[in-house]
């Protein structure tokens, strides 16, 4: 296929001849022609009015439902009908297949249930057990890794399926009644009330990013919001929690560091809850082992304004190299181009470390072969009372409607270059990128910033979810500065950064479509965080993603030339034990780590002690309440899970 035709490699070609052959394959493919003005040509018409690009995607075809009726068994009694429904396949002819939203993960499940009551949730319990099935959950399918259920047993959902079917996402429709989604707030969990100027949350777990949101604006009245949080707007709390994801930030840890209880259903089909400080290190993160998590308890702090300046920046400026570090001949190119000096490097260098110490949020992003890199990082400020009126919103955030309607062509143009299977896979990825770059606000030195609440300026842009990609991400630990006058080793963070630069530039393969994204963040005190140990050192998480026409053997040999470098290293964190692990939600099972099979790194090495203590920790808490990990196991887990934690 065309996708997969080979290019020389990147470093050795004349920096601009990407861009030309695009300019000509654009003009005489008429689905291209919109990329000709980010290519600096003029405009062709399009064909006709379906070339214009006004959305990512139309909607999917209707998803049918039916009532579940549990085999006319005792589990149907008394449940109304709207509580536990059936997920159907488009023509309605038997049970939804199941795969995730990039398809690495197809099989066909006994059912797909939509519970939309606590008491549904029960009974599911109850009658898996009964008809010897597991259960595990699934929200909007963002997982790449096997954490899934097996085949011909059962996957539960809370989300409303055309909600979660098509691209971009939605909520589920006015009217649509779920006990499953919501938030109130509480006055204390456990006998503890909040901090002064806190407050608690109970947040039901099929409540998504996108709902809470809202929930912070409160019709203009807004109270309360996260420190942080997983930037995907459309994601639920009891997804993101159970598998343990972050936000970005040096002082912000993960999701579950803020659980300050947890509600489950158990193996019984019996409500629980954990609202122990020292067991929620287990069952905050617990991956759906204790049973169907309900809901979570969040702290939260007051509501605060943001103000975002994102830009775009000459690549070496963004994340500059270490000293010596030995650059890719097309990017030393650039820089003679673009006149940038050491001195220019040397400033940046300080610039980074400035934005990585005093600003709360941080994110870096570069999307190959393109000349320029975008970052996005700010610091939160006191809501005072005239601000709401003048706050941008999601997710226009006070543009311009012109200047936001043409960001948001331009984004959509690279949703559809994403599918494009006729490029050459060096040339959809650099047209990616220059549409993705314009789809990207960018605010000059001395320009406006976007002004926006907190909690809108955490999901800006909602992330990448509006189209499918693959994606691979590694918590690398940030060691101690060996000259003393920083806290934090830099040049480790930056050599990280270039390492993966390098590697895409000397591929003759284009094997990474998308982008190169970095965030920073703290450690964890959750057991099976994959930043636990780093401490306030932090952590420095690298995720490389790609679109999905690139070969599989190209992006497996990449992630594995990556993670050689991203695992060498060594210990870091504030005692020097914090080591490299994998997202958990990412592509990783097919690695391996210093020449050895990636899940014995995890078992002997990475989680040697975390895997123990977790143990221990899951059979106190189910013991304590009437069960047992036996129990909880024979229902609630899979196999990837079982193969790392249990040694029997």
């Amino acid at each position: 296929m065309a996708a997969t035709q080979q290019t020389p490699a990147i470093e050795h070609l004349d920096a601009d001849f990407l861009h030309n052959d695009l300019i000509q394959r654009a003009k005489a493919d008429p689905s291209l022609r919109a990329l000709l003005p980010l290519l600096g040509e003029p405009s062709l018409p399009p064909v006709d009015e379906t070339s214009k690009r006004n959305g990512v995607q139309t909607d999917a075809p209707g998803v049918p439902t039916r009532t579940f009726t549990f085999d006319a068994g005792p589990e149907w009694d008394g449940l109304e009908s709207w509580e536990v429904e059936e997920v159907l396949e488009v023509d309605g002819s038997g049970p939804q297949h199941f795969k995730n939203w990039v398809a690495c993960i197809d099989f066909a499940p006994s059912h797909v249930l939509l519970a939309r009551s606590i008491e549904g949730v029960r009974r599911v319990v109850r009658w898996a057990s009964r008809v010897g099935k597991s259960v595990r959950v699934a929200g909007y399918r963002h997982t790449w890794s096997p954490l899934w259920n097996e085949p011909g047993n059962v996957i539960l959902t809370f989300v409303h399926p055309a909600g979660r079917e098509a691209l971009p996402y939605r909520d589920a429709p006015a009217g649509w009644r779920s006990e499953l989604h919501g938030i109130e707030l509480v006055e204390s969990v456990g006998g503890r009330t909040p901090a002064p100027g806190h407050a608690f949350a109970r947040v039901m777990a099929g409540t998504s990013n996108n709902e809470f949101r809202q929930w912070c604006y409160n019709n203009g009245n807004p109270q309360w919001g996260l420190p942080f949080n997983v930037v995907v707007a459309e994601v639920t709390f009891g997804g993101s929690t159970s598998t343990i994801c972050h936000g970005a930030g040096m002082r912000t840890d993960t999701l579950c560091d803020l659980i300050e209880e947890v509600r489950f259903i158990d193996a019984h089909g019996k409500d629980q809850v954990v609202d122990d400080p020292e067991e929620l290190r287990a069952a905050s993160g617990a991956f759906g082992f204790l049973g169907i998590v309900t809901s979570v308890v969040l702290r939260l702090e007051p509501a605060s304004v943001a103000e975002l300046r994102p830009t775009q920046v000459p690549l070496v400026l963004a994340i500059p190299p270490p000293d010596g570090f030995p650059l890719p001949p097309i990017v030393k190119q650039q820089n003679e181009e673009a006149g940038i000096t050491q001195k220019d490097i040397d400033a940046a260098r300080k610039e980074f470390i400035r934005r990585a110490e005093e600003d709360h949020f941080h994110e870096f992003f570069w999307f190959p072969y393109q000349k320029n890199a975008w970052l996005n990082t700010w610091k939160p400020r006191p809501l005072k009372e005239f601000d709401v009126p003048e706050l941008g919103r999601y997710p226009t955030f006070g543009l311009p409607d012109e200047v936001f309607e043409a960001q948001k062509a331009n984004g959509a143009l690279a949703a559809e270059v994403a599918k494009n299977t006729s490029l050459p896979g060096a040339q959809q990825c650099y047209a990616f990128g220059i549409a993705s770059l314009a789809g990207l606000p960018n605010v000059p030195v001395g320009g406006t910033p976007l002004t926006t609440l907190s909690s809108e300026a955490l999901h800006f842009r909602g992330g990448s979810q509006n189209f499918p990609f693959y994606g691979m991400e590694w918590e690398v630990p940030i060691r101690p500065s060996p000259n003393g006058t920083e806290t934090r080793d830099y040049t480790q963070i930056q050599q990280a950064w270039w390492d993966a630069i390098t590697l895409i530039y000397a591929s003759p393969h284009a094997p990474l479509r998308a982008a190169l994204e970095m965030r920073l963040t703290a450690g964890s005190n959750t057991i099976l965080a994959a930043q636990r140990g780093n401490g306030v050192l932090g952590t420095a998480s690298l995720e490389v993603f790609t679109l999905l026409t690139t070969p599989a053997d190209e992006w497996r040999a990449f992630r594995q030339a990556v993670v050689d470098k991203w695992t060498s290293f060594g210990p870091g964190g504030d005692s020097g034990v914090g080591l490299a692990r994998p997202h958990w939600n990412k592509q990783w099972t097919d690695l391996t780590v210093h020449g050895r099979p990636i899940k014995d790194y995890m078992r002997e090495e990475a989680y040697k002690d975390a895997f123990a203590e977790f143990r221990v920790a899951l059979e106190g808490i189910l013991n304590k309440r009437g069960t047992s990990t036996r129990e909880a196991r024979k229902l609630f887990s899979n196999p990837l899970m079982e193969d790392l934690i249990w040694d029997d």
